[in-house]
This record gives structure tokens, C-alpha cells and sequence, in this order.
């Protein structure tokens, strides 16, 4: 028999929304999704903001209303404590019980990855975001041009006429032979896979980015170094004869292992294949070993924050 899948969050967010509604269009072969009254084999935990030290105790609470359920947490955290075995995609810190991962995918645009038609290239490379999400962003915009238009979302509707920020992103990784996919806030950044999906050749420019296993990534992406950043032109002009290629390789393993249609049964088969110790010692261990300096500065400013508003210092 499948084993049997709770979907669940500390509270209600956007990636557990989007992850019930993926199961709805989608629902995956080699498991099935528990009703409202059935005891789970497996409790994913999804969640699309900070969990941290505060919230210890009562994800503990939750995962001990299924004791006998093996607990996975997924996470599209810019800053992921893996706190329990699961799937990061802004993963920097190597752990036995933690696999890198994509995001989720958009469940009610199936058919975009895999029908759109790729475009006669314009641009040799392209770049179109907040740039004020990270330095190296900013620095990109110093490569803008005609060839390969770098710009932030700001400057972006003086550009290109009739600006609409998904179509024109869109049209413009299909018009792209190399999608720049610096890190944000995060590690990791969703353009990163929205390129695989429309095949256009990534260029990873996250240095402390764990990828996603059992992927060759450099197959079809380029990865740069963030101190190399003004190199960019040099090295896609080299490597503009195998874009095509390696976009095409990009949208195949897209589908293999991030399209919708696919992307929980992926998720669930890597999980379950992770080391899972189950306990309140476990759990205990786990925190501390993924232990980093963002988990000690959002308890403090937690803290300080519930002071404050009990001292009537903030609205």
C-alpha cells in the first residue's frame, strides 16, 4: 500500500497552500494524501517563512500528534534552520538529514515549462529583478547593454514598452541564450529553475549555494564566482556555441525533477531515503548542529520586538 502523506505547517502559509493545491491537480503515484481523519505514514511540514529557536517547542508540539509518523519539513526559508530531515532550496550548510531542493512550482501553469516555444535569441544574457536583495545584484546592473540587459525592477518600465513584470520577465528569458541566477536575500533564487522550465542556460552566481543531489549541474549551467561577476561577458561569449544545448538540457532535467506534474512524488522519494531519527533528543541535536548565527539574531530580535510591545513602545 502507498504510504500515506499529511500536508501541515506551524500555520497556515503560501507554500503549504500551494503544495495542497499541487496534490489536488497532481497528486502523487507512489504516495497518497491523507484525509482529515487518517493516521499518516508521513507528516510534511511546509513552510514559506523563518522558522527558528522560538518556534521549537511547538513544532515539537505538533510532531508528537503523530508519534509514529516519520516528520519531514519543507522550507523555502531565505535562511533555512533544518531543524528536521527535509528539503531547503536555500540549503548552505551541509547535514546528513538535509537535501537542497527547487521551490514549488506554480501548480496552475503545468503546460508553461514544457510548451512554450523558444525564442530567436536576442540577448546574449540577461538579468531582471530587485537588485537590492543582495550587493552582487547590484553590481550585475554594471553589465547592462542592449546585447544583455541587466536591469533592476525600478528601470525596467522606461525599457521595454507595455512592461508587464511576468510577461515581460518570461519573453525575456525565452528571447535570452543565459539567464543570470544571482542569490538574494537567500542562497538560492526561484529564477534559477523558472529558467530550467522555459530552457534557457543558467548561470549560478551563489557561492555558498548547496545544489540540489544527484543533478550534474554543470551539464547545463555555468557556475560563477561572485568575485568574478564582471567576467560574465567574457565567459558567455565563450561558451555562446553550447547555450542552446545546455538550455535544452536545462528544460529536460527540469521535467525530470521539478515540474508539477512530478515534483511531489520527487520530493517525497528523496525525503525518505534521508537518515531519520525520530525523538525529542534527535530534534535536540539536529538544532544544535544546524545551529548558525541568523537562528541566535532572530530569537534576540524576537525578543526584543515582544518587550517592546509589552512596554507599549510599538503599535
Amino acid at each position: 500500500m502507498r504510504p500515506c502523506v499529511l500536508l501541515t505547517a506551524l500555520r497556515e502559509n503560501p507554500a503549504l497552500a500551494k503544495a495542497r493545491r499541487l496534490a489536488a491537480l497532481h497528486p502523487p503515484s507512489a504516495f497518497r494524501i491523507a484525509a482529515d481523519d487518517e493516521a499518516p505514514d508521513i507528516v510534511l511540514h511546509l513552510d514559506s517563512g523563518y522558522i527558528g529557536l522560538a518556534d521549537l517547542l511547538q513544532l515539537r508540539r505538533q510532531v508528537t500528534k503523530h508519534p509514529t509518523a516519520r516528520h519531514f519539513l519543507f522550507s523555502e526559508s531565505d535562511w533555512p534552520y533544518a531543524i528536521l530531515p527535509g528539503a531547503y532550496p536555500s540549503l548552505t550548510k551541509a547535514l546528513p538529514w538535509a537535501r537542497s531542493w527547487s521551490y514549488l512550482p506554480d501548480p496552475d501553469h503545468p503546460a508553461a515549462a514544457a510548451f512554450l516555444p523558444r525564442k530567436e535569441p536576442a540577448h546574449l544574457f540577461s538579468f531582471l529583478g530587485r537588485a537590492s536583495t543582495h550587493p552582487i545584484r547590484e553590481r550585475l546592473l554594471a553589465l547592462d547593454s542592449p546585447d544583455t540587459p541587466c536591469l533592476d525592477l525600478v528601470a525596467a518600465p522606461a525599457r521595454f514598452a507595455d512592461f508587464d513584470y511576468r510577461r515581460t520577465y518570461r519573453e525575456l528569458l525565452l528571447r535570452s541564450q543565459f539567464a543570470l541566477c544571482p542569490r538574494g536575500f537567500g542562497a538560492s533564487s526561484i529564477r534559477l529553475f523558472e529558467a530550467m522550465a522555459l530552457g534557457c542556460a543558467p548561470v549560478i552566481i551563489a557561492d555558498a549555494w548547496l545544489p540540489p543531489p544527484d543533478i550534474d549541474w554543470r551539464e547545463f549551467s555555468l557556475f560563477v564566482a561572485e568575485k568574478d561577476i564582471m567576467r560574465i561577458p567574457q565567459i558567455l561569449e565563450e561558451a555562446r556555441g553550447k547555450a542552446a544545448s545546455m538550455g535544452e538540457r536545462a528544460r529536460q532535467v527540469f521535467a525530470a525533477h521539478f515540474a508539477p506534474e512530478i515534483f511531489l512524488d520527487r520530493l517525497l522519494v528523496t525525503l525518505v531515503a534521508l537518515p531519520h531519527e525520530a525523538g525529542g533528543r534527535a530534534m535536540a541535536g539536529r538544532a544544535w548542529k544546524a545551529l548558525g548565527w541568523r537562528e541566535g539574531y532572530s530569537l534576540a530580535h524576537r525578543v526584543k520586538m515582544r518587550i517592546r510591545t509589552t512596554a507599549g513602545l510599538t503599535p
